[in-house]
């Protein structure tokens, strides 16, 4: 190896390349020390090495746990949608990677960076000047503020720069209201530099903060300015001031530019907790304003005496929601298709939208997760909240919300709590909604309270209804499924005694439920 990196030296006339055959070196070798060193020196974490691999990669493939988190922890990206991330996932030695790579992909929230940095990434091409997104994304999701700086710009959208700025989100209440474009003033003439200023506001946009060490200084002279305290006390912490002259001094022309990373995880605030502030401001102004029931929906404008920057308002029922464009129409392609045809709003500036066949109560809590990626709760009759979320999820394409939700709801659905008939309620909704979720957990709690429920016309009618269905969905076929699962692991259900009497039983109640069909009938 060690002439190979000798060769590759030779070759590019510069240690970059060695710098980075020695760090997947390290990776395979598991050699922590060495992959310290290395990264210190100014490594890239996520380079390739000539044979079209990469420093986590060669640590998953030795399955050496921790080095793999080193270098996640030095910026390294998984994700494991992406073919290198599926690379890593499935090349792992052991399932200690495997579970290691699951923790830095699990964060539900993840999913809302995921959702806005290509936007963003849209707006601000690589290279010195900016175009509008190259996807068909329209007036919903173009930017509608340019900062720049160093007369460059940089595009972005005020409810982002608003979530995330406490300075942003005053002066663009009041003094910026109208500007479509800013030049940011900083004490004594000072003028931060192009890099730091990207860095974060693409950190506003993703939870991940990367930019050269060497603008370190500058990043943190943004941040105060910016009011992004949390973020600047992590900078403060991990670079003293006294420090941060030093990423300049330690560059080589031979050597990869050093960066400062900020993993997601370790972000002080979640775009997320920026977001539900402003939809908790949202939905306290909205309360504010006098909606009555016979009050006409068009309207000249949205009121500008709040400083949540909402910019559309969905009547719901008696409630009328105040909303960002931008946000619904980027997570829900029913609202993206819905905004983008207001012609008749955009050219008589009518700035609401109506809704119906949903309650105002699931609608809150469809823009929660919208907002968020999360639900706190199902309110305070969590079944009947759950129903109409699927519904919801259906309805405006949401289909991410329907895991969220059964999440929440799997700790309603126990026998302690509902009937026998409710879970097959349940057991039907779940084929309905396809909310897999949900399905296996009724299906476990049936298999395992067998009795019970053979004892419950509701669970005999759907044996017998599920008679005609697909193999794939017939319930018999997936009793017997998930009884092998839970209650007989490992066993053949032909060669079986115990699974030859559970099918047995089965058809005893296929019998029951026919008598029970025909006394009905009679």
């Amino acid at each position: 190896m060690g002439l190979i990196i000798s060769k590759i030296k030779k070759e590019t006339g510069s240690p970059a390349a060695g710098i980075q055959l020695e760090l997947c070196q390290a990776a395979r070798a598991g050699d922590c020390a060495e992959l310290a060193r290395l990264i210190q020196a100014g490594a890239d974490v996520n380079a390739y090495d000539p044979w079209d691999a990469f420093p986590l990669y060669h640590a998953c493939v030795a399955g050496h746990r921790e080095a793999a988190r080193m270098l996640l922890d030095a910026g390294a990206d998984y994700s494991e949608s992406t073919s290198e991330g599926k690379r890593c996932y499935l090349s792992a030695l052991n399932l200690g990677i495997r579970r290691l790579l699951r923790e830095y992909e699990a964060d539900p929230r993840a999913g809302l960076p995921a959702t806005l940095l290509p936007v963003f990434l849209a707006c601000n091409p690589a290279g010195d000047e900016s175009r509008p997104p190259t996807d068909a994304a329209g007036a919903e999701l173009s930017p509608d503020i340019t900062w720049y700086v160093e007369g460059r710009p940089i595009q972005a959208h005020r409810v982002v720069l608003a979530a995330r700025s406490p300075y942003f989100r005053r002066k663009l209440a009041t003094s910026w209201r109208n500007r479509k474009e800013l030049r940011v003033a900083f004490s004594g003439s000072y003028t931060p530099s192009f890099e730091a200023t990207y860095g974060l506001v693409r950190y506003f946009y993703s939870d991940r903060l990367e930019v050269p060490t060497e603008h370190i200084e500058d990043l943190a002279r943004v941040c105060e300015t910016c009011e992004c305290e949390g973020l600047l006390e992590t900078i403060d912490r991990l670079f003293p001031r006294k420090r941060r002259g030093d990423g300049a001094r330690h560059l080589d022309r031979g050597c990869p530019q050093r960066r400062f990373v900020l993993q997601r995880r370790l972000a002080p605030e979640r775009l997320s907790s920026a977001l539900r502030r402003i939809l908790q401001d949202c939905l306290a102004n909205s309360k504010k304003e006098d909606h009555r029931n016979n009050s006409p929906l068009k309207t000249r404008g949205i009121s500008s005496k709040y400083d949540d920057l909402a910019d559309v308002r969905i009547k719901v029922g008696d409630r009328v929601f105040r909303c960002h464009q931008m946000i619904l129409a980027l997570r829900s392609e029913y609202f993206k298709t819905r905004l983008s045809r207001r012609t008749d709003f955009r050219q008589h500036h009518y700035d609401v939208l109506e809704e119906h066949d949903v309650s105002a109560n699931a609608f809150e809590k469809m823009l929660e997760y919208v907002y968020t990626d999360d639900l706190q709760d199902l309110g305070n009759d969590p079944l009947m909240q759950a129903e109409e979320l699927l519904d919801v999820a259906s309805r405006y394409l949401l289909f991410q919300l329907k895991p969220v939700v059964a999440k929440l709801l799997l700790t309603h659905l126990g026998l302690d709590r509902v009937s026998p008939a409710q879970l097959c309620r349940w057991l039907t909704l779940s084929d309905m909604y396809d909310v897999a979720e949900v399905r296996e957990h009724c299906l476990d709690i049936m298999v395992c309270n067998f009795e019970t429920f053979a004892e419950a016309r509701e669970f005999r009618a759907l044996l017998l209804a599920s008679r005609s269905s697909e193999p794939a969905d017939n319930l018999l076929n997936n009793l017997r499924r998930t009884w092998l699962r839970v209650a007989a692991p490992g066993l053949d259900w032909r060669d079986d005694e115990s699974a030859a009497l559970f099918d047995e039983r089965l058809k005893v109640l296929l019998f029951d439920a026919e008598e029970d069909a025909t006394d009905d009938r009679g």
